[in-house]
């Protein structure tokens, strides 16, 4: 099959149901990317949200609750306690800095995603600042001193805005968002976090396909890790049908040859390649 089918992805790096969503669709991504043109959007959710840096306020306290609920929801690892710490007051300058190594270096673009979505839910990083920003750019082997200063110049706020056009042509409403479009330009909304078939079932009635095309396989793990900086051991049981005591074998075989570390986010455990890698 050489038809492509154009994928658009409306998201924000601090959308809760976009990183309920980030695997599922990474996912797919992954394996079906010689079929897939992706189009991702940035939202633009939060553009200037001081009224968060009152700890024991009000928004503080409801944003943080709406994290916990979204994560026992979708049994996602969310660290709501950043709200009460250190709030993110901003995410335009993260997806500023999305859209401007997407543009020279579109090979890295969705692992910087992942790195400060998994940053802000998992890790207690406040991706609106500068020094953590310039820590995830320089991580993967960027300079970053351009992309940090445009990330909260003017000029990079009109990036970001010329980006939203496809939110009006498309009429998104709200995030996470993916719509899919074939050659006759038939279409496909998908709202809201939904699990990895969603996407492949989608994407077999846009093509008229089966849905195990040839050639469609799952990543391993190192593949996965390479792209995507961490992986929780919940994906893991779900993408390679394992039971939660042979994951640490299995990733034990299939890391022989790379160091890695493993940890927790509250119940959630997770692996990474280290620094070395």
């Amino acid at each position: 099959m050489e038809t492509k089918v154009k994928l658009y992805y409306f998201t924000d790096p601090l959308c809760s149901h976009c990183w309920a969503l980030d695997f599922s669709l990474n996912r797919f991504k992954m394996e079906y990317k010689e079929h897939l043109d992706v189009i991702t959007v940035m939202g633009g959710m939060i553009e200037d949200g001081n009224h968060f840096a009152d700890l024991h306020g009000k928004e503080a306290t409801e944003q943080a609750e709406h994290w916990q609920q979204v994560g026992l929801f979708y049994r996602v690892p969310v660290d709501k306690d950043i709200w009460h710490k250190n709030p993110i007051t901003s995410s335009f300058p993260s997806s500023i800095a999305y859209l401007l190594i997407r543009e020279n270096h579109p090979h890295l673009a969705t692992k910087f995603l992942r790195l400060v979505r998994e940053g802000a839910f998992a890790f207690q990083r406040n991706i609106a600042d500068k020094d953590v920003l310039t820590e995830m750019v320089e991580s993967l082997g960027i300079e970053p001193s351009e992309i940090i200063k445009t990330s909260f110049a003017p000029s990079g706020k009109k990036l970001l805005e010329e980006n939203y056009r496809p939110i009006l042509e498309l009429g998104v409403t709200g995030f996470p968002t993916v719509i899919m479009v074939n050659d006759k330009n038939e279409g496909i909304k998908v709202t809201g976090a939904r699990n990895y078939d969603t996407y492949k079932k989608a994407f077999a009635k846009l093509t008229g396909t089966e849905e195990n095309l040839d050639g469609i396989k799952t990543p391993t793990l190192l593949e996965f890790l390479k792209e995507l900086p961490t992986m929780f051991y919940v994906d893991i049981a779900k993408t390679y049908d394992l039971k939660e005591d042979q994951i640490d074998a299995f990733i034990k075989k299939e890391l022989s040859n790379v160091g890695y570390v493993t940890g927790f986010v509250g119940k959630y455990k997770y692996v990474q390649l280290n620094n070395a890698n």
